[in-house]
């Protein structure tokens, strides 16, 4: 990693990890000195919306909830780590869709911008007196509209990857009218992994974005931006290749309670890996750390295994003589 400029991205679970069994002085204390480590070898810390918002979340939850310090000293973390002294706020990456605008159609939709905008000052009010911003956000109800929100696509993502897949299987059944289940496993995973699903994701991606937008794409413009985004962004569809075929693969019932609970925040995993690709982040690569076991598993089996780190070896590596 010597001689190359990074930007760095926490993950939720890292800012948590960082600060677990820490009293929000001694979090603050740390930031400082991550800070000047990443200062030393020339690292950039941006945060990335959704991570905090999924610990805003946690803080509807009040004083006694069980992740509410956690995630309460999660966000005092990210609000310092990524913020920028020149600019006096904080470096935020908004969600994927806002790329996919900017990228694919020239347009930023100003209302779901400014909505960006006022979440990363959401995040930056924790910076300086965490205490009133607790106070202000809890009378305005900040925690449970963000709650909800996440919820709520959460749901809408559990559903689409539903229909991804249920899609490729109809194609599947159209060509073997009369296959047996077994071999439509069989021939689903390979049409997953082998076949023309990942243009079939990126398509319904664009058109996805194209119909939010409101705009009429004809079919030959579609497949050229559809094959754009899988060049431009591979995570964007290889990501969702992943998880069809790991639903696929393991039986896996997304509507289950299992699933709720922990599969339905892969469409934050989404979020957090999206900019991992061979673009850069203001002249830098990305590095994302993270602990989580999907994600990390994904990366791997993508080719992207020099782009995540553990916390522990993130911070391992800043102890190292530049």
């Amino acid at each position: 990693m010597a001689d190359r400029k990074f930007a760095v991205v926490f993950d939720t679970n890292s800012y948590r990890q960082f600060v677990t069994g820490k009293s929000t002085p001694e979090v603050l204390e740390n930031i400082k000195q991550l800070r000047e480590a990443e200062t030393k070898k020339d690292i950039q810390a941006y945060g990335i919306l959704v991570v905090g918002m999924e610990m805003l979340a946690n803080l509807v939850e009040g004083e006694s909830g069980f992740n509410y310090k956690d995630c309460l000293n999660g966000v005092i973390a990210m609000s310092n780590h990524c913020f920028s002294d020149s600019q006096k706020s904080p470096r935020v990456i908004p969600q994927p869709y806002l790329h996919l605008t900017r990228s694919f159609f020239g347009t930023v939709p100003a209302e779901i911008e400014d909505r960006a905008k006022n979440m990363g000052g959401v995040i930056n009010d924790f910076k300086d007196d965490f205490k009133k911003a607790i106070e202000y956000h809890k009378k305005t109800s900040t925690f449970e509209h963000i709650k909800n929100y996440i919820e709520a696509e959460e749901a809408k993502f559990s559903t689409d990857i539903v229909d991804l897949i249920e899609g490729a299987r109809q194609e599947i059944l159209r060509k073997h009218p009369k296959i047996d289940k077994k071999q439509l496993r069989i021939k689903l995973l390979d049409y997953i992994e082998n076949g023309p699903f990942e243009p079939f994701v990126a398509l319904a991606i664009i058109y996805a974005v194209a119909g939010a937008l409101q705009i009429q794409l004809p079919k030959d413009e579609g497949i050229k931006r559809g094959l754009s985004l899988h060049l431009e962004f591979p995570l964007s569809v290889g990501f969702y290749k992943w998880i069809c075929s790991k639903i696929v693969s393991d039986n896996i019932d997304m509507q289950s309670k299992t699933s709720k609970e922990k599969r339905w925040n892969w469409q934050w995993d989404y979020q957090v890996s999206f900019l991992l690709s061979n673009h850069t982040l203001d002249d830098r690569e990305v590095i994302l750390v993270t602990s989580d076991g999907d994600i990390i598993e994904m990366l791997h089996d993508i080719g992207y295994e020099n782009k995540v780190l553990t916390i522990s070896q993130y911070l391992d590596y800043l102890k190292t003589i530049k």
